[in-house]
């Protein structure tokens, strides 16, 4: 539970790419797969995850909110003060993208996950000021550049 600095996949998306010009990613909660892991925490730790869910449990398929990407690289990469990070995997093969900035989106979003990243269009009244900013500077950026 909480914020969680790095995320580990076993796939790279276009590492290479400049992640501070391309404005936030979207953060997810997958319907089947966390299911069960929901299942084995403690009641304590899922009481912390829904303080402000009506339901009890998260928001499965659904968008919560918005994070930065750093860099991705391998665990081995990682600057100094991440290697021991608790959510850094211990797989030298896997990818951890390195994350900042966290936000909750104002109200969730239906979402139907996918194994890889895909789009989903979030109204613009559900992201902070600060990543509504953010968002329509790169997307005018893109517009300058033909990107």
């Amino acid at each position: 539970t909480g914020y969680k600095p790095v995320e580990n996949r076993g796939w790279t998306w276009l590492k290479d790419r400049d992640w501070a010009k391309e404005g936030p990613i979207l953060i997810g909660i997958q319907s089947s797969t966390n299911k069960g892991m929901w299942n084995s925490i403690s009641e304590e730790d899922q009481k912390d995850v829904c303080e402000d869910s009506q339901t009890g449990e998260p928001e499965f398929g659904r968008v919560i909110g918005v994070v930065q990407v750093v860099n991705i690289c391998r665990p081995k990469d990682l600057p100094a003060k991440l290697k021991n990070d608790p959510y850094v995997s211990k797989n030298r093969s896997s990818w951890c993208w390195v994350l900042k900035n966290p936000e909750w989106l104002t109200k969730s979003v239906k979402a139907t996950g996918q194994a890889r990243l895909f789009y989903v269009n979030i109204p613009d009244r559900l992201l902070s000021a600060k990543s509504l900013a953010l968002a329509k500077k790169n997307q005018e950026a893109k517009t300058k550049t033909g990107k």
